[in-house]
């Protein structure tokens, strides 16, 4: 395999407007969802790692990043109905999707809708509107948005990070139009997971940081009980950035589920 040509993922465009990279072998579809506010850029390990072996494919989930261009409105059944249109339109079968927190929310709703393109679920940091102060979020966001969103990079992480990669986090965070951060936290502010969990018929990963301030273990611990086929992966020492903070232990849980499924 000529690994330059997983150097230079290739950008493309769904019929939705949806951006979205993609790089690999041609492999089993692995399918990367970001978290609220962020961008596909989140998982750059995940893609050099995924790509020796996988087909990777990383969305900007609309308003964010490189989608940031797509007009509202940034409702739950939107973003469900644009990953799917992405899956039939790239003509993906036995799909696996990775999502972290917002991602694994709208990964739900796709497996919960219609999972005839899917081999299973990989849901990293689940949330939960009980948890999720979304009228606090929005008034802190209306009156100092940088500063929400520098604030946002340091406590989704509980190991140390460089400073550097705080300040990468923090610029996926503040390039999101705040519109959109404001209307994405209302999203957030009514998502349940729990009433999804028993309609979900696919293999599913939950992997969930132990030390989760923003979204409590008992969340995924609630919903494998319902989910059909579902297991938890509880990562100790770790916090609601499963893949940063305890980066080895994550990638080591994602290829185990990838090999099994």
């Amino acid at each position: 395999m000529n690994t330059g040509e997983l150097a230079q993922p290739a950008r493309m465009t769904s019929s939705q407007g949806l951006v979205y990279e993609r790089r690999g072998n041609g492999g089993r579809p692995v399918v990367l969802l970001h978290g609220w506010c962020l961008s596909g850029r989140l998982w750059t390990y995940e893609q050099a790692d995924l790509a020796a072996s996988f087909d990777v494919i990383t969305p900007d989930l609309p308003g964010f990043g490189r989608s940031d261009g797509l007009a509202g409105p940034f409702v739950y059944e939107r973003y469900v109905s644009d990953i799917q249109d992405l899956l039939a339109e790239a003509d993906l079968h036995d799909a696996v999707l990775v999502g972290f927190a917002f991602g694994a929310a709208v990964a739900m709703g796709v497996a919960a809708r219609d999972a005839s393109r899917l081999r299973g679920l990989v849901l990293v940091g689940t949330p939960s509107a009980a948890h999720f102060p979304a009228d606090r979020m929005v008034a802190s966001m209306r009156r100092d948005w940088p500063q929400f969103a520098r604030r946002s990079a340091e406590v989704i992480c509980k190991k140390p990070q460089s400073d550097a990669t705080l300040q990468w986090l923090g610029n996926m965070f503040g390039s999101t139009p705040l519109p959109v951060a404001m209307e994405t936290a209302a999203l957030l502010g009514i998502f349940e997971p729990l009433p999804l969990a028993p309609r979900v018929h696919v293999p599913t990963l939950f992997v969930h940081g132990a030390e989760d301030h923003i979204a409590p273990l008992s969340i995924a611990e609630d919903c494998v009980a319902q989910c059909p086929q579902a297991r938890l992966e509880a990562v100790d020492d770790c916090g609601h950035l499963v893949p940063f903070d305890q980066r080895e232990r994550f990638r080591a849980a994602l290829h185990g589920f990838l090999s099994e499924s």
